[in-house]
């Protein structure tokens, strides 16, 4: 059973004696970018995994998987992902039995920063569970055909963020949740995939960043939704999605 942790941009997914959390968007190393803007703040990291060693006890997972950007930097590996990426992904391992990572459109060149225990997939994503089939991926490129296929698809990569506005015109921006139906058949044909029609609809969630320092865009603002080649694929039922803050605020 796959549930919304409360108050938190993370799933809980619980098949037999296995419970998996779900988290997408870590950005390790963001620090780096803000000091060169002139924002000095604590390692950010040691906050993130106090936050993932709480989710771990509280449902007794045993297993973890990151949804992509584990890294910040883009294209290179920078001296701030030597420093922390091995260190969270060590002390990963010592809190769950299985630590896995789905590459996003951040995350070249991480291999080397990982230990050797921590499972890559392919960044097309993977299908996680036997009586009820989730599939997960970043969200950057097209899924493989058997994410898209098994009727219910998570991913991250859009940082989503509701804009509001007060009576005095100020301005504030709130991660959300996006929850959608999307036409099986037609997004895998979008993706290029082929074979057998007649699959139906599916459910498509969306992640907000586990990380809170990124920034993201106004999913209600013009053009706002239409980010990554699932989203923006026609295919995705925007005008009956549910979108929620985090403490479960239907906006």
């Amino acid at each position: 059973m796959l549930k919304v942790v409360p108050g938190e941009a993370a799933l809980v997914f619980r098949e037999h004696e296995e419970c998996t959390i779900l988290i997408s968007d870590l950005h390790l190393g963001l620090e780096k970018e803000m000091a060169k803007k002139g924002f000095r703040i604590p390692p950010y990291s040691n906050k993130i995994m106090d936050r993932i060693n709480s989710l771990a006890e509280r449902y007794r997972a045993n297993r973890i998987i990151v949804l992509g950007d584990v890294k910040h930097s883009i294209g290179k590996v920078e001296d701030i992902d030597w420093n922390v990426i091995p260190w969270f992904f060590e002390t990963l391992l010592d809190v769950f039995a299985s630590v896995e990572v789905v590459p996003g459109n951040h995350d070249g060149g991480i291999r080397p920063l990982l230990p050797s225990r921590v499972k890559v997939h392919p960044s097309d994503g993977m299908v996680i569970g036997t009586d009820e089939k989730v599939g997960v991926t970043h969200g950057h490129s097209w899924p493989s055909q058997e994410v898209i296929s098994c009727g219910k698809m998570v991913m991250g990569h859009s940082h989503f963020r509701y804009e509001m506005r007060d009576r005095f015109g100020g301005r504030s921006k709130e991660a959300v949740w996006l929850f959608a139906e999307y036409d099986v058949d037609r997004l895998l044909s979008k993706a290029g995939h082929k074979g057998e029609m007649g699959r139906g609809v599916g459910e498509l969630i969306v992640m907000p960043p586990f990380n809170n320092l990124v920034g993201g865009q106004a999913i209600n603002a013009k053009g706002g939704f239409d980010f990554g080649p699932v989203l923006s694929s026609g295919t995705i039922d925007i005008v009956d999605a549910d979108i929620f803050l985090l403490d479960g605020t239907r906006v």
